[in-house]
C-alpha cells in the first residue's frame, strides 16, 4: 500500500526555467486529495538534490542551502503545497548523501513524521537512474516522468499522474470529484 508520494522538482515538477511542466498544479491537487486504503489522507513531499553542505556540515550551512533552495521553490508558485516546508521538503544537504541513496529518504520520511516503510512510498521523478534504484534496490514504487535524456518514461502528461498514482494504490484509492481533481 502507498502512504507516501515523494517528488523531485527539477525537470519532474518544473523545466530548466523553473517553471512549473503544464497541468502540474491540477496533477498535485489530485494527488494530495487521495486517500490511502486504511482511510489516511496521503503524505507528500519534496526531495532534491539542490547542494550538498561542505564540511565542516554546519546548521548554520544546512540552513543557509534550504533557504535558497527555498527562494527557487517560491518563484515556483508550488511551495503551498509543500507546507510546511520544514517537514514537507528534504534536500541532499539534510541527510548528507544524494539521490538515490536509501538515506535521503528514510530522511525524507522521519521530517515527514511518518512511520511508512520505503516499501510504501512512490517516488516520482525523470531521472531513469533514480527509478532503477528505488524499484530494484530499495524496493520502493517508482514514476519516471518523460525526459529529454530517456527513450522510456511511465508517463509524459501531468495530467496521467493522479490516475498512475492511484493506480499504484490499489483498489481502496479514490480520486476525489472535485473542482480540483483531474
Amino acid at each position: 500500500m502507498i502512504r507516501v508520494v515523494l517528488f523531485d522538482l527539477g525537470m519532474t515538477l518544473i523545466d530548466a526555467a523553473n517553471r512549473p511542466f503544464p497541468h502540474v498544479q491540477e496533477a498535485l491537487t489530485a494527488i494530495q486529495s487521495l486517500t490511502t486504503a486504511d482511510g489516511k489522507k496521503l503524505l507528500t513531499g519534496l526531495l532534491s538534490d539542490f547542494d550538498l553542505a561542505t564540511p565542516p556540515v554546519t546548521p548554520a550551512k544546512i540552513t543557509a542551502i534550504f533557504n535558497r533552495y527555498l527562494t527557487v521553490l517560491d518563484g515556483t508558485s508550488l511551495r503551498p503545497f509543500f507546507e510546511p516546508v520544514q517537514r514537507r521538503v528534504t534536500l541532499s544537504t539534510h541527510a548528507g548523501v544524494l539521490k538515490p541513496n536509501r538515506k535521503i529518504f528514510e530522511t525524507a520520511l522521519t521530517r515527514l513524521r511518518s512511520t511508512a516503510t520505503l516499501a510504501e512510498c512512490l517516488f516520482m521523478t525523470e531521472n531513469q537512474d533514480h527509478v532503477r534504484v528505488a524499484r530494484s534496490d530499495l524496493g520502493m514504487s517508482a514514476l519516471q516522468f518523460r525526459s529529454s535524456a530517456s527513450a522510456t518514461f511511465d508517463f509524459d502528461d501531468w495530467r496521467q499522474a493522479p490516475a498512475k498514482v492511484a493506480h499504484l494504490m490499489g483498489a481502496a484509492a479514490r480520486i476525489p470529484d472535485s473542482p480540483g481533481a483531474v
